[in-house]
């Protein structure tokens, strides 16, 4: 009796780890094909092309903003594109700093970091520095991986000309 209770024991355990291992290797699996398109993603802000980024969002795609409005896909590309035209990108990175999984969704928390530099109405130059973390929701599609929404999170620091 108690070897068949310690032999069923082992196998749920066994069977739970088995499990789990599964779910840690998938979760990685994500995390790289995450971390692959934000690559492309910095990859074409770089050369000034936010098509690539364009190219990642959903037809119903919706941005949540610090303020706590919310702006559909067609605000989101024009504001976009408008800032490609304003700024030119110095450095950028963005790195997932948690991941989470449920079914077809990941939802990522991002640390994006930019240095930028504009000029104003007066034809000065200018240094804009950008650190943010963002809630970035992904949805499995047929064609990979695509941004369905971004939530403006928390600002880690905003500096213009090295200030404040």
């Amino acid at each position: 009796m108690r070897r068949r209770l310690s032999i069923s024991l082992l196998s749920i355990l066994a069977v739970g780890l088995a499990s789990a291992l599964v779910r840690a290797d998938a979760e990685e699996k994500i995390r790289k094909e995450l971390k692959a398109n934000y690559g492309k993603i910095v990859k074409g802000f770089k050369k000034n092309d936010p098509a690539v980024w364009e190219g990642f969002l959903v037809p119903d795609f919706k941005l949540k903003l610090f303020n706590g409005s919310v702006q559909d896909r067609r605000w989101v590309v024009d504001y976009v594109r408008n800032n490609a035209k304003t700024f030119k990108v110095l450095k950028l990175s963005m790195v997932i700093k948690e991941l989470k999984i449920e079914g077809d969704e990941a939802t990522a928390v991002v640390e994006q970091k930019s240095s930028r530099t504009f000029n104003d109405e007066q034809g000065n130059g200018h240094r804009l520095d950008v650190g943010a973390l963002q809630r970035e929701t992904w949805t499995k599609t047929p064609s990979g991986w695509k941004l369905k929404s971004v939530e403006e999170w928390k600002v880690l620091y905003l500096l213009k000309d090295g200030k404040p």
